[in-house]
């Protein structure tokens, strides 16, 4: 038997049409199966439950075993021993390529400080595939996964994107992707030009692409987005202050801002709305109360 190689295989996002012949090969052809998803192999290669057979003679598939995010670590030494014996492990993720916010990287780590080879077989990944569709250039471009939930690292990471030239790609779930626009529009402090593209459910039947600065999809968006999201936000202009060139983004921000902080109590909300924008506190706490009826 020869030495042992680890290869890291892309499968499709939602479409099982997008996985390509030499994935499939791959799949088919490993002495072990890492999976993030045990099931995955099975729909991809369109094997119903009765193809889901466990590690041992007569599998219908090879053997496969779990590698998550929580038992990553645990897997390196399976992975090492398998290696150590000259087979061929595949690892795959449930969709898209491993590493890109997917486990993988602490495989590929422990393989290659081992003196093993590893190989892969691009696939799809929802990163690439909404910078595509966004129209944004690809010269300078920021991969940050998923953003922090709260706390010092979401306003760190906000702060660092008011002022980031390059073209920055999250990802985040359907039901939080108003919240983090939001949170945009209230840190950018070109928020009402800079451009937004949402890429929801890529390749999959219900896929929607929608487009607009960031102060636009504020206004738009509300917690029912269900599904995967890319966020796709084009870089910052070259100003030196933006604010100072225009006072009104400021308080563009500084509104949304107030809009979206949950610790602040409707009264409160009005009462700053007012005195950023000049309007009659009363009449801003009539228009929330309207607001928060119709929710």
């Amino acid at each position: 038997m020869g030495a042992g190689v680890l290869v890291l295989v892309g499968t499709p996002l939602g479409n099982r049409d997008d996985l390509s012949p030499r994935a499939r090969a791959a799949i088919l052809g490993a002495d072990l199966l890492l999976c993030e998803d045990t099931r995955s192999p099975l729909r991809l290669l369109g094997r119903g439950k009765s193809d889901d057979s466990e590690e041992g003679e007569g599998a219908s598939l090879p053997p496969r075993i779990s590698c998550f995010v929580a038992n990553e670590g645990d897997r390196v030494d399976l992975l090492l021993e398998r290696l150590g014996r000259g087979e061929r492990v595949v690892y795959v993720s449930e969709a898209g390529m491993p590493v890109w916010s997917d486990p993988g990287d602490k495989l590929v780590r422990a393989a290659v400080d081992a003196g093993f080879e590893v190989d892969v077989i691009p696939g799809p990944t929802a990163a690439a595939a909404a910078l595509s569709l966004s129209g944004f250039s690809a010269a300078d471009v920021r991969f940050l996964g998923f953003p922090p939930r709260g706390g010092k690292a979401r306003t760190e990471l906000l702060d660092a994107l008011a002022g980031e030239r390059a073209v920055a790609i999250l990802y985040e779930a359907g039901n939080r992707t108003a919240e983090l626009v939001r949170d945009l529009a209230g840190a950018l402090p070109d928020a009402d030009a800079r451009s937004l593209v949402i890429a929801r459910e890529l390749t999959k039947l219900h896929q929607e692409v929608i487009r607009g600065t960031v102060v636009e999809l504020a206004g738009r968006l509300d917690g029912t987005l269900r599904g995967e999201v890319t966020v796709v936000l084009a870089g910052a202009a070259a100003t030196e202050d933006a604010d100072a060139e225009d006072p009104g983004r400021a308080a563009a921000r500084a509104v949304w801002a107030t809009l979206g902080d949950s610790k602040l109590k409707p009264r409160a909300k009005a009462k700053r709305i007012a005195e950023l924008t000049g309007l009659d506190a009363r009449e801003v706490y009539a228009a929330l109360s309207r607001d928060r009826s119709r929710d």
